[in-house]
């Protein structure tokens, strides 16, 4: 009963604790982010995007409270090199408010927000009891102290979007609700393409639920396709059919990622490599002074604690982790494939899942070497007392 009775008052407290972290994170967030009353970095590109996509393919047309960037035929481009989803949240945005920074980036403040309280539910729900809700608050704390999630959560770019529907989809999958996290993989997907190298992980793992192959595939790639598919359809119409999308946005996208040209090779100082990420190295300068920072502390801390899920053979750990190194290894296959132009900022597309794995994997291994220490007291008192009542049947 009064072991019941700390529970529950050390979830309350840690709940309260959220709440108030995620109050002084909003409230900075606001101070910060919302005088700026300018394109940071490359939101010239998709919230000009998004309130085309508004103007020709809804037709609806806001009214434009700030003027379009200056870049070359920016009037009629609607981002077709990436995935729709965050460009029409952006723009439900623009319709309620007009085509201004405010508006624009409303969005990737409240997910920013909700990525928060994602990772402490994640955290707390794999490490379990009173562990749990300590574990969810250092998780919660690591989000928020994250330099590139800071930068990418107060400004309106694609990378926030996938970040947070990735966290959510493998919250859901770690939950073992399969089909919320397929369905939530989907929103992933329709965000950024980063998310497409998830459906190895969620094979591996469905496999353990589902040991029809068909199955496996449609709730790891069945359902999520679906769902990029239909949020896809405005973009297929705009591209007169599903051919037009193919060839136009599709394989436009995947032939964009595998090459050169997203920025200058002779701008050195934006220009960062997957493994430059460990150390912070060409950090991207978004404007405004602000840089798109890596944690090396964090990066390094998810190198060394990895190898702990395998050593206690934690399913939903090795999953957790390995569904970061995933994301992290497309990267490397990008840049093996001919995209030498890589950023720092696509750090954020799994610095949710690390930032939660590496205080989960801590308190699992604290916890699984405290459980094997007091088996082996036990053994050894059975052994040294074989007369006592425990020894006996």
């Amino acid at each position: 009963m009064l072991k019941e009775f700390i529970i529950k008052k050390s979830k309350l407290l840690s709940e309260i604790a959220l709440a108030v972290m995620i109050f002084l994170y909003t409230y900075f967030t606001v101070i910060t982010f919302a005088p700026i009353n300018g394109y940071v970095g490359d939101e010239v590109w998709y919230p000009s995007a998004a309130y085309n996509i508004l103007k020709f393919i809804f037709h609806i047309t806001p009214p434009m409270y700030y003027p379009y960037p200056q870049e070359s035929n920016i009037q009629n481009y609607i981002n077709p090199e990436h995935p729709p989803l965050a460009k029409y949240i952006m723009a439900i945005f623009i319709v309620l408010f007009g085509y201004k920074p405010l508006a624009w980036r409303l969005g990737s403040w409240i997910v920013g927000d909700l990525m928060i309280i994602v990772g402490f539910l994640l955290a707390r729900k794999l490490v379990g009891g009173e562990l749990g809700n300590i574990a969810g608050l250092v998780a919660a704390m690591l989000i928020i102290l994250s330099p590139n999630l800071w930068l990418l959560h107060g400004i309106a770019m694609l990378d926030i979007y996938v970040s947070f529907f990735i966290l959510l989809s493998i919250y859901f999958l770690l939950s073992d609700n399969l089909l919320l996290a397929s369905i939530t993989l989907g929103l992933a997907f329709a965000s950024k393409e980063s998310a497409f190298p998830l459906i190895f992980p969620f094979l591996y793992y469905i496999g353990e639920f589902k040991k029809n192959p068909i199955q496996r595939a449609v709730y790891s790639m069945g359902i999520p396709a679906t769902v990029f598919a239909i949020l896809s359809i405005p973009i297929m119409i705009y591209f007169d059919g599903i051919s037009g999308w193919i060839h136009n946005s599709f394989l436009y996208m995947l032939g964009w990622d595998a090459t050169n040209g997203h920025i200058s090779l002779t701008a050195i100082d934006q220009i960062s490599t997957p493994w430059d990420w460990f150390l912070d190295i060409h950090p991207f300068y978004a404007g405004y002074n602000f840089y798109a920072s890596t944690n090396p502390f964090i990066m390094w801390a998810w190198v060394v604690t990895t190898p702990l899920a395998f050593i206690i053979r934690d399913l939903k750990s090795i999953i957790l982790t390995i569904s970061a190194w995933t994301i992290w290894l497309s990267f490397c296959v990008v840049y093996i494939l001919g995209n030498h132009t890589l950023f720092s900022f696509y750090v954020t597309d799994f610095a949710g899942i690390i930032n939660v794995y590496v205080p989960v994997s801590i308190f699992k291994f604290y916890r699984w070497i405290s459980t094997r220490r007091s088996e082996k007291v036990n053994n050894f008192v059975k052994q040294d007392n074989p007369g006592s009542p425990s020894n006996v049947s």
